[in-house]
């Protein structure tokens, strides 16, 4: 898949374009995409995903904008799986912003990218305020010779997936749910960065993940996760909290905590890039009397990390087992 940082860099041929801004690349987005190479290769065309960089609300309404489910590069790295042969990343700034739908469509659409058939989710708007939709985009499309096919909302559980619904999926760690929504596990990734070593004073160490602050990750708690060092994967126990144990109970200011015992290592991970793939739930975060309460509950998580089986476990060579596997 090729990739254009702009609509003025693309070459100038005619294309099938899926259209839509694609945070998580869930299976509704999925079969936008789809649907566009198809057609694309009916039609003997360029199937081209035109997706944004930033999300369009922290542009027009920044004090909602949400944390991303997929950031630029792992996004297009994602979209790149469905088979387009080019990916047009439309910085999304003021000027787009500001831009009318119509304008939207006849200049850049139509003349600039040459797009000869758009598809896009039913629930898709795109210009000035929001103003265009699927119906606005077909009227103009008839008037320029430009198709327009809009993809039904895919269902999941009797509602309509979306991505704002993942994240109050992850917010709640309901993570069997996240995974059929988006095809796959959510994931975070960061770099580990030093802590205050408390984990491997107790005989558990952790590694502190940096995860990146734009992100969405799932909501306080302890899971079991699979991670990626280098070429390397793990069975993982990840405490996503503010360490109440250790912490007043009416601190809210104190950051949140992403903290990972890597079951079978041993060595180094300071300074290094960690993929956290969240995977089950294994329970809520708890704030314990003392030390030794804490510490017989992070050795009742090791034991479910090691004893839980998974595909993606299995896929990346890490069945079920007997022991907590401590490094």
């Amino acid at each position: 898949m090729r990739v254009y940082r702009t609509a003025a860099a693309a070459p100038a041929h005619p294309r099938v374009v899926a259209l839509g801004t694609f945070d998580g690349v869930h299976v509704g987005h999925q079969a936008v995409i789809g649907r566009a190479v198809a057609r694309a290769r009916e039609e003997g065309l360029a199937s081209a995903v035109v997706t944004f960089d930033r999300h369009p609300l922290s542009v027009v309404d920044p004090g909602r904008t949400p944390r991303l489910l997929t950031p630029l590069e792992e996004k297009l790295g994602l979209i790149a799986t469905l088979g387009p042969d080019e990916a047009v990343v439309l910085p999304f700034d003021a000027a787009l912003a500001s831009l009318p739908a119509e304008a939207f469509c006849r200049d850049l659409l139509h003349s600039r990218l040459r797009a000869r058939a758009v598809v896009v989710g039913e629930n898709f708007r795109f210009g000035a305020g929001g103003a265009g939709d699927p119906e606005a985009l077909r009227r103009w499309g008839e008037e320029l010779g430009l198709a327009v096919e809009v993809v039904p909302l895919v269902n999941h559980g009797g509602q309509p997936i979306s991505s704002s619904r993942i994240r109050r999926l992850l917010a709640r760690g309901a993570l069997e749910e996240v995974r059929a929504i988006l095809g796959r596990p959510p994931a975070a990734e960061g770099v580990v960065v030093g802590g205050d070593r408390r984990g491997r004073r107790l005989g558990v160490p952790t590694a502190n993940v940096d995860v990146e602050a734009h992100r969405v990750f799932p909501g306080r708690g302890v899971y079991l996760a699979a991670a990626r060092v280098g070429a390397d994967w793990f069975r993982a126990a990840v405490n996503v909290g503010r360490a109440p144990t250790f912490r007043a109970a009416d601190d809210e200011a104190a950051h949140l905590l992403v903290e990972a015992h890597l079951l079978g290592f041993s060595g180094d991970l300071y300074g290094r890039r960690l993929r956290l793939e969240f995977l089950h739930k294994l329970r809520d975060e708890q704030r314990f009397d003392d030390v030794d309460g804490l510490l017989a509950q992070l050795r009742r998580d090791l034991r479910a990390a090691a004893a839980l089986d998974d595909p993606v476990l299995r896929e990346h060579g890490l069945p079920p087992r007997g022991d907590a596997g401590e490094g």
